[in-house]
């Protein structure tokens, strides 16, 4: 069911393309994809590690290897691991020092049952069990069974990120004895020796997060989007793309090749049925999150769990026993239409503007609510109380301005010269 959809356009070009088929597995599912450095792709499954050097084009399979490994991570275009078997503890701790040509046991086996691990360039892995709560540990490449002290519990980690040699984050379910219970992320500065609550611990990630760059980061949580543009100080929920209706939106975790372009899969479902949640597709961001464009997607696949990209326009999604690929963007989509926009009377002018900017019509609305905000997600204070404003102050770019009113939602989106 994709009838909030019609506005896609279907036939729009010769060169029309979208999300297509690139491999399947005979066995289980895909439980992991990554794209390393120099473009190779890389696709885990339960006992075999799928390698593409042409981009998807074409498969070789390593058998020997995988024990239902959930983690396939590159730190270089020719040093890579493969860890965190769900069968048991027997060689799965993997590691390549040739793109993947071949494998071989890292050293010791991890003895611990990792929901998420992170390999630094400086010889450091950092990890979050799985048990309840969950410890966060430090250890050396390849020697895994001798770990350092817990550097923080929760009471389950869904994800881990290191941006640098000091900064991680991480989020997920909180055991209700730690001093961090009212909030699911938390953040460290020093290397995971101390910890901090990330934003103000209530709409902040939860499932997942993105760090396309050391500041600007993005995450999902229950039902919602999120962004950060602050290195995770602050938190703010993203636009709902597809508007506010009966239905509870939910969203994969987003992968943003930079701080602008991104992409997310979305689900829905009507919270006073029992029915299952529909899949709506995968979603494609150029504004930082701002809205979206719902990409082609074959009729036969889901949303898909996860999104690994090269570039803007060739990106991979997994779901269930198959690889799908885009080598343009995900097809041609038109941007997503929420419910109430632009039905205000309402006019910006000029744009592009260099020293003031008018909103003609602002004084028939007494209850209206405004505000804008950067390409990059920040919101900038701009008093549009009389219908104009100074903006001669403000940096070169693009911004957004938004009218809330009981009539409905207008955006508008504005150069600055």
């Amino acid at each position: 069911m994709r009838n909030i959809l019609l506005f896609l356009m279907c036939c729009c070009s010769q060169a029309y393309s979208q999300w297509n088929l690139s491999v399947t597995t005979d066995i289980g599912s895909f439980s992991d994809i990554e794209v390393a450095p120099d473009g190779t792709v890389y696709a885990l499954t339960v006992g075999k590690i799928y390698r593409s050097t042409d981009f998807g084009e074409t498969w070789t399979i390593e058998s020997s290897w995988g024990n239902g490994a959930t983690k396939i991570q590159f730190v270089s275009a020719d040093t890579g691991y493969v860890c965190c078997g769900l069968e048991d503890y027997e060689e799965n701790h993997l590691m390549t020092i040739d793109g993947g040509l071949t494998w071989a046991p890292c050293g010791n086996d991890i003895s611990l049952g990792i929901n998420d691990i992170e390999y630094l360039p400086d010889e450091v892995v950092v990890a979050a069990t799985r048990f309840f709560p969950t410890w966060v540990t430090v250890g050396a490449y390849c020697q895994s069974t001798i770990w350092q002290d817990s550097l923080a519990t929760m009471g389950e980690v869904y994800d881990l990120d290191v941006l640098n040699d000091s900064v991680m984050f991480m989020c997920g379910a909180i055991d209700p004895p730690d001093p961090f219970a009212f909030s699911t992320t938390i953040k460290s500065i020093d290397g995971g020796n101390h910890w901090q609550v990330s934003g103000d611990g209530i709409e902040v990630p939860y499932f997942g997060m993105d760090w396309p760059t050391d500041s600007v980061g993005y995450g999902n949580g229950l039902t919602d989007m999120y962004k950060t543009t602050d290195q995770g100080e602050t938190w703010f929920k993203l636009p709902n793309p597809f508007g506010e209706d009966i239905y509870t939106y939910y969203y994969q975790t987003p992968f943003f090749i930079d701080r602008n372009i991104g992409y997310a899969g979305a689900y829905r479902y009507d919270p006073e049925t029992i029915e299952p949640h529909e899949s709506l597709g995968i979603l494609r961001s150029d504004n930082g999150g701002e809205s979206w464009i719902l990409t082609d997607m074959p009729e036969e696949a889901d949303t898909g769990a996860e999104v690994d990209c090269w570039n803007a326009d060739t990106c991979f999604f997994r779901y269930s026993k198959y690889v799908y690929r885009t080598t343009n963007g995900g097809g041609i989509g038109e941007p997503l239409e929420i419910p109430g926009q632009q039905h205000l009377s309402l006019t910006l002018h000029p744009n592009p503007a260099t020293d003031q900017l008018f909103l003609e019509g602002l004084a028939s609305y007494p209850d209206a609510v405004w505000s804008t905000c950067s390409i990059s997600g920040q919101t900038i204070p701009l008093d549009l109380r009389n219908g104009q404003a100074d903006i001669s102050h403000l940096p070169p770019g693009i911004y957004l301005t938004t009218v809330q009113t009981r009539q409905g939602i207008w955006r508008e989106k504005w150069v600055k010269l």
